[in-house]
């Protein structure tokens, strides 16, 4: 019978708790009828404000700005979307409630922002225009070096095809410097083992194409580059769904070396004191002449690797070009004004700064 002993008590406990709370509240109805009623009101007319709803006329909820959760709504999207706004002179409490006409947010903000942008001088605007300016001048000047490249590129052409249509004279191979000197060793520099001077540039040659297959470079898009000519390799992989990127005259796997006649000159140009050119030009058999082993592909190779790098470099300007704009375009926007505020308090000084920044 233990259990209904415990159902007992609580059913007390239960009593006795809702009289108590019954007592609470007719004392707590007879003191509010004591207080002064007109006291009352006052401080009730005190304590309410207006909701900044739109076009609302309703007091507020405690501890809010507006009546409902509709009205709070209603605010930010006028204000976004152009609709009618509360006037801020309804900030004030007031009471009995009266009706004020609404009016856009942005049509009073945003004419008093643009005077404001207007009257002093933005100085990001005047530094974005001064980097355009050097922006077009780099960009003429790349523009000219490309040119200056492409026709060097074809003078390179040109020299190439005179060579070829030298005569083979082998006579010339006993009077080739170096020929009957001490056979001297270098390192590669590839695998670093010690080889012969006189057979370096082929041993080179070789290891530069054995470690260069071991590496890939591709992309989704082949080449497209108005007025290039032989510049990326841009043969298509079917495994890796790439398109080569490597340099057409540099590539081992698709652009091999063919086959060196015995009848074919070796028609490089000659130089004196390094830079000068003597116009002749080497008539040696291409297969014997180890001192201009594969003069064409490196020759061409520094021509295309330099129009390479004009390209990168006209594309890096053209992009920088954009971010500028676009910045420009975006400070005189619409949140960047309704965000501006200068305070200028003398008005006979139009220009700002201090006179370290000018």
């Amino acid at each position: 019978m233990w259990w209904a002993q415990g159902v007992c008590t609580y059913v007390v406990v239960l009593a006795w708790l809702i009289t108590w709370e019954k007592e609470k509240n007719q004392k707590q109805k007879l003191k509010g009828e004591c207080e002064d009623p007109e006291q009352s009101k006052v401080n009730d007319s005190a304590s309410l404000w207006q909701c900044l709803g739109p076009g609302c006329v309703f007091p507020t909820r405690p501890g809010s700005k507006y009546c409902s959760d509709d009205c709070g709504m209603k605010l930010p999207k006028s204000s976004l979307f152009g609709h009618t706004s509360i006037s801020s002179s309804l900030n004030a409490p007031t009471y009995p409630f009266l009706v004020v006409p609404p009016s856009s947010r942005i049509y009073e903000i945003l004419p008093k922002s643009i005077q404001q942008w207007q009257k002093s001088p933005c100085i990001a605007e005047e530094l974005g225009k001064k980097m355009l300016e050097r922006i077009h001048r780099e960009q003429q000047d790349t523009h000219t070096r490309l040119k200056e490249l492409e026709c060097h590129f074809n003078e390179l052409e040109a020299i190439i095809l005179r060579g070829k249509q030298q005569a083979v004279c082998e006579d010339e191979e006993s009077n080739k410097p170096g020929r009957n000197s001490v056979d001297l060793q270098i390192f590669c520099v590839s695998c670093g083992q010690a080889i012969s001077v006189h057979v370096a540039l082929h041993h080179m040659e070789r290891c530069f194409v054995k470690y260069e297959c071991k590496s890939t470079f591709g992309s989704l898009y082949p080449t497209c580059i108005e007025g290039a000519t032989r510049l990326f390799c841009d043969v298509y992989n079917p495994q890796s769904k790439r398109y080569c990127k490597r340099l057409q005259v540099l590539c081992p796997e698709h652009s091999k070396d063919p086959k060196v006649p015995e009848d074919e000159v070796c028609g490089c140009p000659l130089m004196q004191n390094v830079f000068e050119s003597t116009g002749d030009f080497c008539r040696l058999p291409k297969h014997l002449c180890s001192l201009h082993y594969c003069w064409e592909k490196l020759r061409r190779a520094e021509v295309d690797l330099e129009r390479v790098r004009t390209l990168h470099k006209l594309e890096e300007l053209m992009e920088l070009e954009q971010k500028v704009h676009t910045a420009m375009l975006n400070r005189a926007g619409l949140l960047a004004l309704m965000l501006h505020q200068t305070i200028q308090h003398d008005p006979l000084t139009s220009d700002l700064r201090s006179k370290v920044d000018n």
